[in-house]
């Protein structure tokens, strides 16, 4: 298409866009797999359909001043005999991913998350099987939109195989794999001689989303959760991805990928009434100055995550031990808590995710 989109903007002497059409838009020109007609004027501007992806209508678009009724005609005969696909059938497979995005999202809104698939629905077959879920958000992308095809393309490449991939809402995917094509052939173990399941797939979605922002350039949240039926609890899985990633952002704004094992002390925070968590704070004491300067979180946040290891933090921050340890200890002075000490870490610690999540009230 990118062809004869260059070849028309030849003739007719103008530029010619790719659109997306919103919903009552492309009902104008196209309705229940049927094309409606070659093009339409619409205030100043033609389209001219080209194809259905995910049941979105792309047109090209032209000011209408710029052509004439014979080059409108002309153009509509081009690209009727170029055209990606067929715009009068959808492929069975795109139908079937269709009918299990809308029915996923009809779940969740009846908040009927352990509601298990129809025996109508065509996919039901293939989900059938054990699963690795992924939940893909794109919150920001520049120059232009990741598409499915072009998504699943990248997808299809990584697994090394091919993946489910279901458009939920605007620029948010649901991604199904086999978890044979997750697993493979890993056979990490940990010290009991048991695969190590969180840790081959947190490298593996890290190693996803790497890939993924590599190829656009955007800003994009990732979470993953282990191994599930999709037949017996697909909407819940969704809504607990979803509830993932809030939590990762909430709480980890630097962070990008998310594992619902990693956040459950951040989940119980969220869970605490408002007026709870004020309360604690309160009685804990106004550490708000201290949580908000940014070198003291980044040394509070890395000496928690290396399990209170003084060596192994001054050396992720890349500071002397002896720097890490002034730091401790003007925490200590200012809050009279002492992290290396395990009660006050855990006090330090809750505290830390409360006032995060509280500031924003």
């Amino acid at each position: 298409m990118e062809t004869l989109r260059s070849k028309l903007e030849l003739i007719i002497g103008s530029s010619i866009r790719m659109k997306e059409l919103s919903k009552p838009q492309s009902e104008l020109m196209y309705s229940a797999e049927r094309l409606l007609q070659d093009f339409l004027n619409i205030d100043e501007f033609t389209w001219f359909p080209l194809y259905v992806k995910n049941g979105v209508l792309h047109v090209f678009e032209v000011k209408s001043d710029c052509i004439s009724s014979e080059v409108m005609q002309l153009i509509a005969m081009l690209v009727r005999q170029q055209r990606e696909e067929p715009l009068s059938a959808h492929g069975e497979e795109e139908r079937g991913i269709l009918r299990l995005s809308q029915w996923i999202q009809a779940q969740l809104e009846l908040e009927q998350g352990e509601a298990e698939l129809p025996d109508d629905l065509e996919f039901k077959r293939r989900l059938g099987v054990d699963m690795v879920p992924f939940l893909l958000i794109c919150e920001s992308i520049h120059i232009t939109e990741v598409s499915s095809t072009a998504l699943k393309r990248l997808l299809r490449s990584y697994f090394d195989g091919d993946v489910i991939l279901i458009p939920l809402r605007e620029q948010e995917w649901l991604v199904l794999a086999r978890k044979e094509l997750v697993a493979g052939g890993n056979d990490e173990k940990d010290d009991d001689g048991v695969e190590s399941e969180t840790d081959m797939l947190s490298a593996f979605g890290l190693g996803l989303y790497e890939l993924i922002a590599s190829e656009w350039v955007g800003t994009f949240h990732l979470a993953l959760a282990p191994v599930f039926s999709p037949v017996k609890s697909l909407p819940s899985m969704v809504g607990m991805l979803r509830e993932t990633i809030f939590l990762g952002r909430t709480f980890h704004v630097t962070e990008h990928v998310h594992f619902p094992w990693e956040l459950l002390l951040e989940r119980l925070i969220y869970s605490i009434p408002p007026v709870q968590r004020r309360r604690f704070l309160d009685q804990a004491g106004d550490h708000g100055v201290l949580f908000t300067d940014s070198e003291t979180l980044a040394t509070l946040e890395t000496f928690f995550q290396l399990d209170c290891n003084v060596s192994e933090t001054a050396k992720r921050l890349y500071i002397h031990r002896n720097t890490l340890l002034y730091r401790l200890d003007k925490i200590k002075q200012e809050t009279g808590l002492d992290v290396r000490s395990f009660g006050d870490a855990v006090l330090v610690k809750l505290t830390m995710l409360l006032y995060k999540v509280t500031k924003r009230k």
